[in-house]
C-alpha cells in the first residue's frame, strides 16, 4: 500500500510558519513606527529648541512690535449725526469731524526708547505740561486709553501725525494716536434755538426737534476689527458706520432771521418776561418761523453769563441754576399756556354763525358792562359802544356784545366748538414738551364762565393751537396739523420719509370763513388794530389783552393774530408779548403788540411775496381805538 500522508502533522507546520512570519512583519512594523516617532521627537525638540532661541534673543522685539499695533484690535467708528436743513437747503445744525488725542502708556512704558521722543513730539505740537503727562504714565501704566485732548481739529493734529509719518528720522514716536470724533455746530448761534434744540455725545438730542428726532438724526456706530499676522502685518476689518438721517425742515432761514431780529429790538427797547412768533402757512399746517425770547446759544447752551451777573451766578446753587437753564430751554410757542384774550373772539363769531345763532346782521347793545348772574363784567371801553353790528363788535373788540353771543351758543355747544377748534388737546406737532392747555367742559362751565370764555378768558391754550385753528378759521375751514419737520433723507440723498399736509377735520364752512375775513379785515382797516396795518397791503387780524392772575399784580398778556394777504392768506402770523415792560400808560394795551406786528410786518410782506394793492399812503392811526384791559370778574 501507498503511503498515506499525515495531513494533521502538515496543518501544524503550515500554522507555524504563519505565526513566524506574522511575527517577523510585526519586529519591521515596530521598527518603522519606532523610527517615525523619533523622526517626530526630533523634529518637535528642533522646534521647541528654535523657539527658546527665539524668544531668549529676540522676543522682546517682537512682543514690542505686537504691543504696538493693540489699538488696533477693536476701534469704534462713530457715525455721524443727521443734518437740520430749512426749507431751502440752508444748513441749521450739522456735525463737524474731530479727534480726541489717545495717550498709550503701556506702549510707551513697553521699550525705554519711546518715552523722551513721544513726550517730546506730544509738548511740541500740544498744549501739554510734561509733568501732566508723566503723572498719567506714572498713574496708568497698564492703560492702553487715556484721553488727553479732545475735539481737536485737522489742522491741530497735522503736525503731530507729520511727524509720525517721518519714521526716518522719528521712528520712536509710539503709544499716541488719535480717535476720530464729532461735535454738534450750529452755524446761526442762537437762530431757532427753541425750535432746533441741541444734542450732546452723551445724551443724545435734549430739546425741539434734536429731541423729537433723535432716532432719525442718530446712527450706528462702525469698527475696526485687526489682528497682528504671523508676519506682523496688521490684517483689518472694518464695519462702516451708518450715518444719520437728515431733518428737511419747514422753516425758513429769512423767515426766522425776520421775527428773531424784531423780538430781539424790542426787548431791547422794553422787555418782557417772553416775546413769540409764529408764522405758519395756513394751507398746509406748515410752520415757516418760530421764535420765543429769551433766546440762547446753541453752540454753548448751558451757558448763563448772558442772563444773569457773575454776582448773580456766584450766589445760585446747582438747582437754581438748573431751574434757570430749564427757563431759558423753555420753548414758550408750544410749552406755556396762557389765556388768549380778544384773539380768541373770532372763534366765537364763528361757532355762532355755525349754529345760526347770530347772523351777519344782527345788533348788540354795549353800554360798558354786562351783568352775568350777580356779577357785572366791564368791557374795555367802560362808556361803552352802543348799538353795534356783529362786524362791528369784533372790530371794535367789544366784551359785551361777545359775552351776548357766547350765551345764544350756550355752553354744550360752546365747548363742543373749543374742542372742533383744538383746545384742550395737543395739536400733534412734532416737538417735545407741548402743553395741552385747560378748558372748562360743558357740565362744569358755569354763566360767568361762559362769558368769560366767549371773548378769550378763563380757558388757557397754547400758541400752536391758536395759530392751527384760527388757520382753519381763514382757510375755508380746513385744520391742518402743525408740523415743522417736511421730508427726512438719508445721508446720500436718498428720501426716506415724506410728511404730506395732513387735513384733521373741517371746523367751519366756507361761507362763515369768508365772512370771518372780511371782519377781520375791517379790523385792521378801521377797527381796533389798525396800527398793525402796512400802507397798501391787505392784512387782516384780532389783537389780543389778557390779564393775568393775581389781579393785583396787573400784569398782562398782550398778543396779535392776523394773516395776509387779508382775500387768500398766505401765512399766518401771531405774536405774544407776555407781561410786556411797558410805562405805565401802556400797561394792558394792546399798542406795543400793534407797533412790534406792523414792524415784522414791513419786512415779512415783501419777502413773501405779498403784492401791494394800492399805493395809498400809511394811514394815521394815532387816534385809532386801542382795546386797553381794565378789569376782570375772577378771582384772585
Amino acid at each position: 500500500m501507498p503511503n498515506r500522508i499525515d495531513r494533521s502533522k502538515v496543518t501544524k507546520n503550515t500554522s507555524s510558519r504563519k505565526k513566524r512570519k506574522s511575527k517577523t512583519v510585526l519586529r519591521k512594523i515596530k521598527r518603522k513606527i519606532s523610527i517615525v516617532f523619533f523622526l517626530v521627537g526630533l523634529i518637535f525638540l528642533t522646534l521647541a529648541t528654535r523657539i527658546f532661541i527665539i524668544n531668549h534673543k529676540d522676543g522682546d522685539k517682537y512682543s514690542k512690535q505686537v504691543l504696538d499695533h493693540q489699538q488696533y484690535t477693536s476701534t469704534v467708528i462713530p457715525y455721524k449725526r443727521g443734518q437740520i436743513i430749512d426749507r431751502n437747503g440752508t444748513i441749521l445744525a450739522y456735525s463737524e469731524k474731530v479727534y480726541n488725542l489717545i495717550l498709550d502708556p503701556k506702549i510707551i512704558l513697553s521699550d525705554e526708547i519711546y518715552k523722551e521722543p513721544t513726550l517730546n513730539a506730544l509738548i511740541k505740537c500740544f498744549d501739554l505740561k510734561i509733568e501732566d503727562l508723566e503723572n498719567v504714565i506714572a498713574t496708568k501704566p497698564n492703560s492702553h486709553y487715556e484721553k488727553l485732548l479732545k475735539n481737536l481739529s485737522g489742522d491741530q493734529i497735522a503736525a503731530f501725525k507729520e511727524l509720525v509719518a517721518d519714521t526716518e528720522h522719528n521712528p520712536n514716536i509710539k503709544g499716541a494716536w488719535f480717535e476720530d470724533s464729532y461735535i454738534r455746530k450750529y452755524p446761526f448761534s442762537s437762530l431757532a434755538c427753541d425750535t432746533l434744540g441741541f444734542a450732546s455725545p452723551a445724551n443724545g438730542g435734549e430739546l425741539g426737534l434734536e429731541s423729537y428726532y433723535n432716532d432719525n438724526l442718530s446712527g450706528t456706530d462702525g469698527i475696526t476689527y485687526g489682528y497682528v499676522d504671523e508676519n506682523l502685518d496688521i490684517e483689518k476689518t472694518t464695519k462702516d458706520p451708518i450715518n444719520g438721517e437728515n431733518l428737511i425742515t419747514t422753516i425758513d432761514f429769512s423767515v426766522q432771521s425776520i421775527i428773531e431780529k424784531h423780538i430781539k429790538e424790542f426787548n431791547t427797547t422794553y422787555g418782557s418776561k417772553s416775546t413769540a412768533i409764529v408764522i405758519m402757512n395756513p394751507n398746509n399746517g406748515e410752520i415757516l418761523g418760530m421764535a420765543s425770547s429769551p433766546a440762547f446759544d446753541l453752540n454753548n447752551p448751558r451757558d448763563l453769563t448772558g442772563q444773569y451777573t457773575a454776582d448773580q451766578l456766584a450766589k445760585m446753587s446747582d438747582q437754581e441754576k438748573n431751574d434757570a437753564l430749564y427757563s431759558i430751554w423753555n420753548n414758550y410757542c408750544v410749552s406755556s399756556i396762557f389765556e388768549p384774550g380778544s384773539t380768541f373772539k373770532p372763534f366765537t363769531v364763528s361757532a355762532a354763525l355755525e349754529q345760526n345763532v347770530v347772523s351777519i346782521n344782527d345788533k348788540f347793545l354795549c353800554t360798558g358792562s354786562e351783568k352775568i348772574g350777580t356779577s357785572i363784567i366791564p368791557c374795555w371801553q367802560t362808556s361803552g359802544h352802543g348799538v353795534e353790528t356783529l362786524e362791528q363788535a369784533v372790530m371794535n373788540s367789544c366784551n359785551p356784545a361777545m359775552m351776548q353771543i357766547g350765551a345764544k351758543i350756550g355752553v354744550v355747544s360752546f365747548a363742543d366748538y373749543q374742542a372742533r377748534f383744538g383746545f384742550g388737546q395737543k395739536t400733534g406737532i412734532d416737538l417735545p414738551a407741548e402743553e395741552a392747555g385747560i378748558t372748562i367742559s360743558a357740565d362744569k362751565m358755569s354763566p360767568t364762565d361762559l362769558a368769560c370764555s366767549a371773548f378769550g378768558q378763563s380757558f388757557n391754550v397754547n400758541m400752536v393751537q391758536m395759530v392751527s385753528g384760527f388757520s382753519s378759521l381763514i382757510n375755508g375751514g380746513n385744520y391742518y396739523a402743525p408740523h415743522i419737520v417736511k421730508r427726512i433723507e438719508k445721508d446720500n440723498g436718498e428720501v426716506v420719509k415724506t410728511v404730506n399736509s395732513t387735513l384733521v377735520k373741517q371746523t367751519i364752512t366756507k361761507s362763515t370763513s369768508d365772512t370771518i375775513k372780511k371782519i377781520l379785515k375791517s379790523t385792521v382797516d378801521s377797527g381796533t388794530a389798525m396800527k398793525a396795518k402796512v400802507a397798501g397791503y391787505s392784512i387782516a387780524g384780532k389783537t389780543g389783552t389778557a390779564q393775568k392772575r393775581p389781579i393785583a399784580d396787573k400784569k398782562y398778556v398782550i398778543s396779535f393774530l392776523g394773516f395776509a394777504p387779508a382775500e387768500n392768506p398766505k401765512f399766518v402770523i401771531y405774536i405774544v408779548i407776555d407781561e410786556p415792560n411797558v410805562p405805565a400808560a401802556m400797561s394792558g394795551s394792546s399798542a406795543p403788540v400793534l407797533t412790534l406786528t406792523n414792524q415784522v410786518l414791513t419786512d415779512l410782506l415783501p419777502y413773501m411775496n405779498v403784492y401791494k394793492d394800492t399805493d395809498e399812503p400809511t394811514v394815521d392811526a394815532s387816534n385809532s381805538p386801542i382795546e386797553h384791559f381794565t378789569g376782570s370778574i375772577l378771582p384772585n
